[in-house]
């Protein structure tokens, strides 16, 4: 959910698609009757700030088990 930039009410998404595997495009509608306000967005990944953890080796495992 965003802001209708005109009148500050919810929006909501009515179609996106992606641009790259990281990009996507969004058209929202503004939920105030008054308004219905159509506006577009860019979402984009901009940082990675955790990676998933590695999966241990077979060896790794068997040790922890025994």
């Amino acid at each position: 959910m965003m802001r209708c930039p005109l009148c500050n009410h919810s929006a909501h998404i009515r179609t996106s698609r992606y641009l790259s595997q990281q990009t996507k495009e969004s058209y929202y509608q503004c939920q105030n009757i008054d308004c219905s306000c159509t506006f577009k967005t860019i979402e984009t990944v901009s940082k990675i700030l955790c990676r998933p953890m590695e999966e241990k080796s077979e060896v790794d495992k068997r040790i922890r088990i025994n």
